[in-house]
């Protein structure tokens, strides 16, 4: 991830995104490159030479070229919010003097470019995909059997090429998106944080048993399996998606724990974090967290002792400072009395 940008610090920061992945497009487009070559049959169609000579091609011109300008490659500005990347981060970093207006704009690009990378490329290889088949086509002069194993292995490459995407770009991001979210809060800045469906843990656990099937598919695909063999895995890996479920689950109630945990902190009491998870990681965190709120209580209180003793002290000097100013008034009383008899016995005397 960092080796593009420590490599090529010049680059647009959306740019070294895409070069970073395409290591990842290429691996996918070489995997259905060789399923549709071990499936298809072109000794009937006689087409095999074309399709080994555009498929590359078509996926770098279509594919790679188009991806690589959207992505602020080539000195393209590409789409608004790549553009607010690439002139406010430099070389994975935010600068520090930018605008209000201008963070908030690059906090929403972060948020939205797994998003944005998603529809991308699930775009640009399903263009990929119907050129070749539109290639296949006029090359046989009609529809053939080949067809289908085309789209098959076509659909399975974006697929896997889409799904990645996402995750790593998330990966990418998470540097520049802390930064981010630090100036926000320090800046008294508050912003909605969109969802989405591929950013949640269940998501990404369910797609991670997901990828399986799909290569039990590819298997069964390539060499033919039995039914039952096929039925057998597929139970198999259901049972894996329900354990998946499961553990999303358990993860999702830990994190619901802590916010309930830390929206009781606020209140005058002691709060105590307690967790139903066997996971030691949480049961760790659950002790530090107690240890923590215990701190905090403590600090609490000493605070509300600090402030009752410094009550006690204005409320005294307010009391000296009555009674000091009542005996000044009695002096001046004194004092006027005093001139007056004064002023009285001069005049009897006279």
């Amino acid at each position: 991830m960092n080796y593009f940008l420590r490599k090529f610090p010049h680059l647009p920061y959306t740019t070294t995104i895409a070069l970073s992945l395409s290591s990842w497009g290429l691996l996918c487009v070489c995997l259905g490159f060789f399923l549709i070559l071990n499936q298809a049959d072109f000794a009937a169609t006689g087409t095999r030479t074309v399709f080994v000579f555009s498929c590359p091609l078509v996926f770098l011109l279509i594919g790679e070229l188009p991806t690589i300008i959207e992505y602020g490659g080539f000195g393209m500005k590409g789409n608004k919010r790549f553009q607010a990347l690439n002139e406010n981060i430099k070389v994975g970093h935010i600068s520090p003097d930018i605008s209000n207006k201008a963070l908030k704009m690059v906090f929403s690009s972060l948020i939205s470019h797994p998003k944005d990378g998603f529809k991308i490329s699930l775009r640009n290889g399903s263009l990929v995909l119907f050129f070749i088949l539109v290639i296949e086509y006029l090359a046989s002069n009609g529809m053939t059997v080949n067809f289908f194993t085309i789209f098959i292995g076509g659909a399975v490459a974006i697929f896997l090429l889409s799904v990645f995407l996402v995750f790593f770009s998330q990966h990418f991001i998470s540097p520049a998106l802390q930064e981010c979210r630090t100036l926000l809060r320090q800046r008294g800045e508050e912003v909605k944080e969109p969802q989405f469906i591929f950013n949640k843990l269940e998501t990404k656990l369910i797609i991670s048993f997901t990828i399986p099937i799909f290569t039990v598919l590819i298997i069964s695909f390539i060499f033919q399996l039995s039914l039952k063999i096929i039925i057998f895995v597929l139970i198999s890996l259901i049972m894996a998606a329900l354990i998946s479920k499961v553990l999303s689950f358990s993860i999702s109630q830990a994190f619901a724990e802590i916010k309930d945990f830390t929206d009781k902190l606020p209140e005058n009491k002691r709060v105590l974090f307690s967790t139903g998870s066997l996971n030691p990681e949480v049961v760790d965190l659950s002790a530090d967290l107690n240890k923590a709120a215990e701190e905090v209580y403590a600090f609490r209180i000493k605070t509300e002792q600090s402030r009752e003793e410094l009550k006690k002290r204005v409320d005294e000097l307010e009391k000296w400072k009555a009674l000091i100013a009542g005996r000044e008034l009695k002096m001046a009383e004194l004092k006027k009395e005093k001139k007056e008899l004064e002023i009285k016995l001069k005049k009897k005397n006279a």
